[in-house]
């Protein structure tokens, strides 16, 4: 992930999380370290923090590459509340992905 402005980037590992409908949301940690607030949108953001406490997010516009098979500027969110990076449904249904569990393997590639 990276700042599109100060190019400052970081390799981020994410838990994917089906129930989130956007694209990516970042630790408070996360958002201090890449500068976003120099890029941060001005728009009321909410989401439910477990399933039922309405949370405002803070939406930042950031380059993200996803295993080398996809890149492109997106709006990120800020979580108040979250402990981990999470990737949301609005960036996987971008890619078709096979897990192979027992194997341990993951295939990804880019939706045409």
């Amino acid at each position: 992930m990276e700042n599109p402005v100060t190019g400052r980037r970081l390799t981020v590992p994410l838990y994917l999380d089906t129930g989130f409908d956007g694209t990516i949301l970042l630790t408070e940690d996360l958002w201090e370290r890449l500068k976003l607030r120099l890029v941060e949108l001005d728009e009321e953001v909410y989401a439910l923090h477990g399933g039922y406490l309405p949370v405002r997010l803070t939406p930042a516009l950031a380059r993200v590459e996803v295993c080398g098979v996809w890149s492109g500027l997106l709006r990120v969110y800020l979580h108040p509340l979250s402990r981990r990076a999470l990737l949301g449904r609005g960036l996987m249904n971008r890619f078709y992905i096979h897990l192979m569990g027992p194997e341990r393997r993951l295939t990804i590639s880019s939706r045409s």
